[in-house]
């Protein structure tokens, strides 16, 4: 990264025309710059620039040296400014792995307003109870219901999801009411 820097404190001083005004322009002493900008000079091996007192010029390495990191340091600034522009603005796939009914009661309400505030994030879906690989399946976030049934997952929990057993009154004239132990959530 420092020769990075170090390569756009050189574009700086070639297109400010001088050490004095690339410093103002960057915020950074004189010296600073100067020291830098021959330290690069010692790593390629090469002058990149005649100085005197007065003025500064190019050396023909320092010409080819100017139009190479000019793009290269242009680049790196877009790279940022895009980077940048993602953590303002999330986008890209979302994965997740999750049972269907965890989905229906729990993230059907969340993924309306969720889309609405970061439209650009797109979803994909696996609605099933298969336990899937997170390091070796295209998944971000997989969500199980239940105890989790290996000590080396991360879990936490996200609801507590009540379990009810329903009975028309014919089935249970035919049939009886379940023993407690029967009866789910119960032991």
């Amino acid at each position: 990264m420092e020769l990075l820097n170090d390569m756009a404190l050189f574009v700086e001083v070639v297109k400010a025309r001088g050490f004095r005004h690339a410093a103002e322009a960057v915020g950074i002493p004189n010296s600073t710059i100067s020291r830098r900008i021959s330290g690069l000079e010692k790593a390629i091996g090469l002058h990149l620039l005649h100085r005197t007192t007065r003025k500064i010029a190019l050396t023909e390495a320092g010409l080819i040296c100017f139009e190479r990191c000019k793009r290269i340091v242009d680049e790196a600034r877009l790279a940022h400014e895009q980077l940048g522009e993602m953590l303002a603005q999330p986008s890209g796939v979302l994965r997740a792995s999750l049972p269907v009914d965890f989905a229906n009661i729990y993230l059907a309400p969340l993924i309306v307003e969720f889309a609405r505030r970061d439209p650009g994030i797109t979803f994909d879906f696996d609605l099933t109870p298969r336990l899937v690989d997170l390091v070796s399946e295209p998944f971000d976030v997989a969500i199980r219901m239940g105890k989790p049934s290996d000590s080396h997952w991360i879990a936490r929990l996200l609801a507590n999801l009540n379990c009810h057993l329903y009975a028309s009154p014919r089935y249970l004239e035919q049939s009886g009411e379940p023993p407690p132990s029967d009866r789910l959530g119960t032991s």
